[in-house]
């Protein structure tokens, strides 16, 4: 409902109302009615102080009031406005009560968009760090952080479009995947279920993935067209006397043994420590006899199944 306003004269005493009440207003018939007896008692007396202060200082006065119990209350701003061709004042009285509202919401939106964005920053930060401690070079660091900054913010386009809810756990692997090339993803079979992952396991489980996909391209299953397999499975596990976990399991196999001995323990830190830190979960990375496995479980505040 939009704003309504009613716009009342006011001489010394008396009210004589020019137009009826905005909806919420108190409904009784204005007209020939003093200030105490035109307005609820417990703001009558603020009115009336408001009402003298224009008279006295020829100056417009603003009130704001509220009526009723919640959740129906409502919220009014009268203005008092000296009236130069008498010896009263013009009030107009406006429903403010949905502009308070939509106020409300984006005083809310607004603090909610800066925590997130401060949490955001300290994963930037945190990567940032971590990538520098184990680069070997300037040229090595900015490689892997522009890569892991363009994973972030994929999975952030994801949990922005959500309205802030996550992302869909196959959504965030394709969006990971198809980065690194138009084959990339046709090669990859996904299986299990498919949650909706919060925000924060969004960010960070797609920072694994990119560790995850990066690796293969570059050394892996699919490295130089080898015809390697990579798997992604997700599965619920239960947890006694607690809600079930979530598993996402990445197995690749295929891997020439020449390759495979020279495996690089790539991104163990993202994988190992920052990815299942952030979680609250568990992680485990190994080079198996024909490829590589990484298992990381999530515990179950971070999802929704």
């Amino acid at each position: 409902m939009g704003a309504s306003a009613s716009c009342t004269r006011m001489a010394n005493t008396t009210s004589t109302s020019s137009r009826t009440s905005p909806p919420g207003w108190p409904r009784q018939d204005m007209v020939g009615l003093r200030e105490a007896e035109a307005l609820p008692a417990e703001i009558a007396a603020d009115f009336a102080a408001a009402h003298d202060r224009c008279r006295r200082d020829n100056a417009e006065q603003l009130l704001a009031i509220e009526l009723g119990e919640s959740p129906h209350r409502r919220h009014f701003e009268i203005r008092l406005l000296p009236d130069d061709n008498s010896d009263g004042v013009t009030a107009i009285v406006t429903d403010t009560t949905d502009r308070r509202a939509r106020d409300l919401a984006v005083a809310s939106l607004l603090r909610e968009v800066s925590h997130r964005s401060k949490n955001l920053l300290a994963i930037v930060q945190s990567v940032a760090m971590q990538t520098a401690r184990h680069s070997a070079g300037t040229e090595d660091f900015l490689d892997k952080f522009r890569g892991r900054l363009h994973a972030l913010s994929s999975t952030q386009d994801l949990v922005t479009e959500s309205n802030w809810r996550g992302a869909y756990l196959q959504s965030l692997v394709a969006s990971q995947l198809v980065r690194l090339g138009p084959s990339v993803l046709a090669n990859v079979r996904i299986t299990g279920v498919n949650p909706l992952l919060g925000p924060n396991a969004s960010l960070h489980i797609g920072l694994a993935i990119h560790e995850l996909g990066a690796n293969t391209v570059l050394h892996g299953a699919l490295a130089n067209g080898e015809p390697g397999k990579v798997t992604i499975d997700a599965r619920m596990v239960d947890r006694p006397g607690s809600a079930a976990d979530l598993v996402i399991e990445w197995r690749e196999s295929g891997i020439p043994a020449w390759r495979l001995e020279h495996q690089p323990h790539f991104g163990t830190l993202v994988l190992e420590r920052i990815v299942p830190l952030s979680v609250g979960g568990t992680a485990d990375f190994g080079i198996e006899p024909d490829g590589v496995r990484y298992r990381l479980v999530v515990p179950a505040d971070q999802f929704e199944a």
